[in-house]
C-alpha cells in the first residue's frame, strides 16, 4: 500500500517561478535602460537646437542693431520719404510735471 511516487512538483513550481521573476527582473532593467538611451538622445537633440537658437538670436540680435541706427533711419528718411531734419528749435514746447 504504497502511494505511488509522483513527481516534485513544488520543487518545479519553485524553479518555474524563479525563472519568470528573473525574466520579468531583466524587461524592466532593459526598459529602463532603453529609456535611459533615449532621453539622452532626446537631450543631445534639444542642445543642439538651443546652439542653433542661440546663433540665430545673436544673428538677428546685430540684424535689428543694425536696423536701429540713426544714420541710417535719417538716410532713409530722406531719400525715400523726402523729409528734412529741422534745423530750428521748436516753436512750441510744452513740459508737463
Amino acid at each position: 500500500m504504497n502511494p505511488e511516487p509522483r513527481a516534485p512538483w513544488g520543487i518545479y513550481r519553485t524553479g518555474f517561478l524563479s525563472i519568470i521573476l528573473l525574466v520579468a527582473g531583466l524587461l524592466i532593467y532593459m526598459w529602463g535602460h532603453v529609456q535611459t538611451l533615449s532621453q539622452g538622445r532626446e537631450i543631445d537633440r534639444l542642445l543642439a537646437e538651443q546652439k542653433n537658437l542661440l546663433n540665430q538670436q545673436e544673428r538677428l540680435l546685430a540684424r535689428t542693431a543694425s536696423l536701429k541706427q540713426s544714420n541710417r533711419i535719417r538716410d532713409i528718411a530722406a531719400r525715400k520719404l523726402g523729409m528734412v531734419f529741422p534745423t530750428d528749435p521748436p516753436k512750441n514746447l510744452y513740459l508737463s510735471r
